[in-house]
């Protein structure tokens, strides 16, 4: 018997069998591709076709932190430091309110919007040492529901949107901002490894399947922030969510997605109070007098 021949043809035949198999992984690789790709290009198509307007979406692949706040009463231990300016610190001592002695003028409104002066006027004073820990805060958007310039605070270069630890410049009718809040979460430290969240595109992808953005709306740009997920005694925690404004025929709301969890979540419970300016100046003239 020739083991030399018989060799040669099993050699062979394996060859041919491993181009086989080759090719077939090939083929269902692009037809995977081809029935995957459409698929996500249509959902986009179809909210362009129901009028819905998109941002530049930037798709991009992000690994993020949770992150730990201990509890803290540093607004309230170091409130004394400011100046110019009547403030008073909440009962739970995590929030601080504020009458400015010297107005900030702007020189834009909402209806035609803000000037870059505008901007350039209210970070400085957001870093000046007017506010506490003011350089640990960023600008996040302009609330046109509660008439007010929001600042959140910064961490991992994340901002925390969840109202827990921000700034907010109210604007009022004379077009001066006289007043302001500000909470904080205090120092944050990092948990855990980094995990992969979501894209800003799969974010309103979701949104949009859970019938979440109606026609004819504006989507403005999603942005990764931080929202509380546990709240204890002694310390909170933090995930990443996608921060989408949305602009219907209602009004403004903002939508968040979970970024690691892909699911929709519910706005978080701590509303901004708004400063009574009218009680206010009722009461310093009463103490005038």
């Amino acid at each position: 018997m020739d083991f030399k021949k018989i060799e040669n043809i099993f050699l062979i035949t394996f060859l041919f069998l491993n181009i086989y198999l080759l090719i077939g992984f090939l083929n269902r690789s692009d037809l995977q591709y081809a029935s995957t790709a459409p698929d996500q290009v249509n959902l986009i198509r179809e909210m362009e076709q129901i009028g819905i307007e998109l941002p530049t979406l930037n798709e991009e692949q992000q690994n993020v932190f949770y992150v730990q706040a201990d509890r803290n009463n540093l607004l309230e231990e170091n409130s004394n430091q400011l100046e110019n300016q009547a403030g008073s610190i909440a009962q739970d001592g995590t929030l601080y309110t504020s009458i400015l002695s010297d107005p900030i003028e702007i020189e834009g409104n909402p209806d035609d919007g803000f000037t870059e002066a505008d901007y350039t006027r209210l970070d400085e004073f957001i870093e000046s040492g007017a506010v506490l820990f003011g350089s640990e805060y960023v600008y996040l958007r302009y609330d046109n529901a509660e008439n007010r310039f929001v600042f959140a605070q910064q961490v991992e270069g994340i901002p925390v949107a969840d109202g827990t630890s921000e700034i907010s410049l109210f604007y009022g009718s004379d077009g001066n901002i006289i007043s302001y809040q500000q909470s904080y979460a205090g120092p944050m430290t990092t948990q855990g490894s980094p995990l992969e969240v979501i894209t800003d595109r799969q974010a309103i992808e979701i949104l949009f399947q859970n019938n979440q953005i109606s026609s004819n709306s504006i989507v403005k740009q999603p942005i990764l922030s931080y929202q509380r997920t546990l709240h204890l005694e002694d310390l909170s925690m933090y995930g990443p969510i996608w921060y989408i404004p949305v602009v219907d025929a209602s009004g403004e709301q903002v939508l968040r997605v979970d970024a690691f969890e892909r699911s929709i979540i519910s706005e978080p419970a701590e509303p901004v109070v708004p400063v009574d300016l009218d009680l206010q100046e009722d009461d310093e003239s009463e103490t005038d007098d």
